[in-house]
């Protein structure tokens, strides 16, 4: 990830980010859907269509030059909107943190994503780049805030584990403070 920090200019790095965002966008829509926010889906519905046709399949991210609002959401978002609970936080090799909610999650998120079933001449070799420079994408973003993190931490696992609740229980609630289990002082 620094490697390709360093070597990939800024640009062919922030358009791969966008192509993958772009593509990710079908399952947003369906959890959208399945969450019951429609003002949601209509803004992931035209982040999609904006993007991919004036965005170039993508690559450029016209929607937000626009002013469509972005946001993401997962199946073990709607599972957490429903109600599900996260169950005990674990690591899964190779996957990072996979409570059982979201790993169930991303298993239903596969089977919503369109390009599970889509079937041409290197449909695999898309499929495997696409894991492997989201793989990518993912640390060479983070690259900095988790070395500083794992600096500065007394327990950098405990830490982690602290971080990811907060960030799932914000996208749950769509960056809405959880005021419901604040501790009695």
């Amino acid at each position: 990830a620094v490697f390709y920090n360093r070597a990939v200019p800024e640009p062919l790095r922030l358009g791969a980010h966008n192509v993958l965002e772009n593509m990710d966008k079908p399952v947003t829509f369906a959890n959208d859907v399945l969450q019951g926010n429609p003002s949601h889906a209509l803004q992931t519905f035209a982040r999609t269509l904006t993007n991919t046709t004036l965005g170039i399949g993508g690559v450029m991210d016209v929607a937000t030059w626009m002013g469509i609002p972005d946001h993401t959401e997962d199946f073990g978002q709607t599972l957490g909107v429903w109600g599900v609970g996260e169950g005990p936080y674990f690591v899964a090799p190779a996957l990072g943190p996979a409570p059982p909610r979201d790993l169930g999650g991303r298993v239903v998120d596969y089977g919503l994503d369109p390009f599970t079933y889509i079937r041409f001449d290197g449909y695999k070799t898309l499929g495997y780049t696409r894991a492997g420079l989201g793989v990518l994408d993912l640390r060479a973003r983070h690259v900095d805030p988790l070395d500083s993190i794992e600096h500065s931490s007394v327990d950098y696992y405990a830490t982690q584990r602290s971080l990811y609740r907060q960030y799932r229980n914000s996208e749950i609630n769509n960056g809405k403070p959880d005021t419901e289990n604040l501790p009695d002082l």
